[in-house]
């Protein structure tokens, strides 16, 4: 199955439908919440959303059209990848300015995974099918979320780089620098995992939380 316009449409509006929860299955309000960092100072707007693979096959799963095996076609083009969503601007009471293209993002742009640094790929370095999907997903975003889409950037990194992995389920650190502004990742991501709880006061925490942040106790997975 070639992932047209409509399958696109899909995987960017479950992505942006924020302001509707409502319509979103729940886990990938936390997938969202784990994986994007939006930071404002001084003037200006940064963003780094990192886009495992967990978060675009939760995404899919709210279109009905789509099987188990439908998703899996659609994700195969970028399984070897690891994408990232970023944006810097100026913003103001008349919207954003000075939004930075592509070229000043990527060599402003710094990618650690357990502390090694890892470079983005070049265009040529990256296959047809994913090159196919980046292409659908930049006209989208900007047709669905206006300017701010508009002002996002797709740059891609290998999945693996050596023994280095950037894998969302695997035990690791990461941390982006654009710009200015630092933004880290601890995995596995808690969004991922099943809940876990305090079976003395009932509270529930992200899966990869060991103890309630409060009290101190041992939590267990429910």
């Amino acid at each position: 199955m070639k992932p047209g316009r409509s399958v696109i449409g899909v995987l960017l509006a479950a992505a942006l439908a924020v302001s509707a929860p409502a319509v979103r299955a729940a886990n990938v309000q936390d997938i969202v919440r784990d994986t994007q960092h939006i930071a404002q100072a001084n003037g200006q707007i940064t963003m780094v959303w990192w886009m495992p693979s967990q978060f675009w096959e939760e995404s899919m799963k709210a279109s009905p059209a789509l099987t188990a095996e439908g998703r899996a076609q659609i994700l195969a083009p970028l399984a070897d990848y690891a994408l990232f969503a970023v944006m810097r601007a100026k913003i103001g009471a008349g919207g954003m300015t000075d939004v930075q293209p592509k070229e000043e993002l990527i060599k402003n742009l710094k990618l650690e995974v357990n502390g090694k640094v890892i470079e983005p790929l070049a265009a040529e370095s990256i296959s047809p099918g994913a090159q196919l999907l980046l292409a659908q997903m930049k006209p989208a975003l900007g047709a669905m979320a206006g300017q701010f889409g508009q002002s996002v950037e797709f740059v891609v990194f290998p999945a693996k780089a050596g023994p280095t992995v950037i894998d969302a389920m695997q035990a690791g650190t990461m941390q982006v620098k654009l710009f200015d502004q630092s933004f880290k990742w601890r995995t596995p991501l808690g969004s991922l995992l099943p809940l876990r709880v305090d079976a003395k006061t009932g509270e529930e925490f992200p899966g990869n939380y060991g103890f309630n942040p409060y009290t101190g106790e041992k939590l267990t997975t429910k």
